[in-house]
This record gives structure tokens, sequence and C-alpha cells, in this order.
């Protein structure tokens, strides 16, 4: 992940996580985390509107729908408001199915997208929420608001809700830490872990081909893991 940025430079700090290694106090990480989904929620339409349309993750998308089948079943953890990824999912000819935490985001994807599937609910639930598996599932600015012990979690979980052969695609961080960054002016709670234990992890939940960028200089300085089951 890259440097948080101001309030003004997105509604979706994710963009720049953890360069910046003065660490939070932890009374500061404590009131980030339990803010985090209420500020989504009550900032849906400034995210929206703030949130870049022009597809910089395109390059990215494009070596993640190569490793899937064509018309395939994609999860998207952490979904937001749709636009622009669902927008791209769904005219590249693939299934979606969306999971977040925030009604008015749902509320936004569902009115713009109805041919996709929609669900509220929290990622970390995600074996519960979903009974069918998936070609491709991915997480973009979503699940670094978990802390590492969750996201240590989340990949089993994944690797869990994944057809055989299936892939998956992560923006994360590019060294092991929380963060706070801000959505709205908001303070919002950031973690990773290590590019090596993202690595090593999935690695034994049987993941190949493990692809990992740190600050992709042509995708907005996001960071991002992409591997496919075994």
């Amino acid at each position: 992940m890259a440097s948080v940025p101001s309030p003004a430079a997105s509604a979706m700090t994710s963009v720049g996580l953890l360069k910046d290694r003065n660490s939070p106090k932890p009374q500061e990480l404590l009131y980030a985390r339990a803010q985090t989904q209420s500020v989504y929620e009550r900032h849906a339409g400034g995210w929206d509107r703030n949130r870049h349309k022009h597809l910089v993750e395109r390059d990215w998308f494009d070596r993640f729908f190569a490793r899937l089948r064509p018309a395939g079943c994609i999860l998207d953890l952490g979904c937001g408001a749709g636009k622009p990824l669902a927008e791209f999912v769904l005219k590249s000819g693939f299934d979606l199915t969306g999971i977040d935490y925030s009604v008015p985001m749902l509320d936004l994807a569902r009115s713009r997208y109805p041919t996709a599937e929609w669900i509220h609910g929290d990622m970390r639930d995600m074996r519960s929420l979903l009974h069918r598996h998936f070609d491709g599932i991915f997480s973009w600015d979503g699940s670094f608001h978990l802390t590492r012990e969750e996201q240590r979690q989340l990949l089993v979980d994944i690797a869990a809700q994944l057809k055989p052969g299936g892939t998956v695609m992560l923006t994360v961080g590019s060294w092991d830490g929380e963060v706070i960054g801000t959505v709205e002016g908001e303070p919002v709670y950031h973690s990773s872990l290590s590019p090596e234990e993202y690595q090593e992890r999935l690695d034994v939940l049987g993941f190949y081909d493990i692809n990992f960028v740190a600050e992709d200089p042509d995708c907005d300085k996001h960071s991002l893991v992409l591997a496919t089951l075994g």
C-alpha cells in the first residue's frame, strides 16, 4: 500500500496504505476500527462521487480475467457502490456477486446493475452467506479494512469459496502494519500482512503462480497480490 492520502485526495483512502510507518496510538486504531463501517454508511454518496471512474485498475483486471474461464462467476468482497468495477466485470461477460456491509452503497449498486447479485453482509461471514463457489474472487480496496488476524482467516475462507483453478486478487500493503486513513475527513482503519506472509499463506493453502507488486506506478500506487488455486 502507499501513503495515506489527504481527505481531499480520495474518498477511498485505500490507494495508499502503510508507506508512512509512523504507527498510530492503540486507542486511535481501536477508534478507527469501530468507526469504519459507519463512516461508509454515512458517506456513501461522497465516497461514490469521489471514487475514480476511469479504471486505473484495468490492467490488473485483464490479468485476473485471463486466468478465469469465459463467462465465469466472480465474487467482489467489499463491492461498494459498484462503479466502475462491477460495470467492467459485467461488460466483460462474467456473472457477478457483490458483498458489502454498507446498505447505502448496496442500494447504489443495485440501482445501477440489477442483473448482478448484491448481498448485504460482512466479508468475514462469506462462508455462511454464500452457498456456491466462484471462479474468481477479488477485493479491491476492501479487505485491508480487516485486522491482520482477520485477513489471515479471510485467505482461508477465500480458498474455501473458490472452485479448483479459481483465482484471487487483493489490494494489500507493501509491509506489515496498521494505519489510519480517512473517508470524507473521518478516520477508517487499514492493515496489511507483509508480502512474505501473503506469499507463504497462499502457498500453504494451495495457491500457485502468486504475483505480488508493491505500489504499482501504473495502478495509482496500489499494491496487489494475484494467485490461482491448484
